[in-house]
């Protein structure tokens, strides 16, 4: 539920095809090769509170984004999977790269948009206890 919420407030791509090119088919993290179709792939926000639009996420393998990252910030969970600092510094250089084609967009709400952001946030957790 929260994930909609946040996609209400600042939705995510209309197409994700850039993400597939740019990154080759591959896990921005680990390098893995990516069948589109097979349901291996994820959408990974690099920065936690960095917003839904493009240039915050990247792609990244199911094992990668599911079961390892989690929370962790990008670039310690891309420390622990490159096998070498050369690999790193080659697959830094790619997704800042990326972060810097796709600047995050000046989205500016107002106060009633927070307001009502917190509200069903709110509501959220009282579904949850209840």
């Amino acid at each position: 539920m929260r994930r909609a919420i946040a996609e209400i407030i600042d939705p995510g791509p209309t197409s994700i095809d850039p993400l597939w090119e740019y990154f080759d088919s591959r896990c921005a993290y680990c390098g893995l090769a990516l069948v589109r179709d097979a349901r291996d792939a994820h959408t990974d926000h690099a920065q936690r509170e960095g917003g839904n639009h493009i240039g915050n996420l990247v792609l990244a393998c199911g094992k990668g984004n599911g079961d390892e990252k989690r929370d962790e910030p990008w670039l310690d969970f891309l420390r622990w999977k490159s096998p070498d600092k050369e690999t790193f510094d080659q697959r830094e250089r790619r997704i800042l790269d990326w972060f810097a084609l796709h600047p995050r967009p000046a989205r500016v709400h107002g106060a009633d948009v927070e307001e009502l952001r917190l509200r069903c946030n709110a509501l959220v957790d009282e579904f949850g206890v209840a």
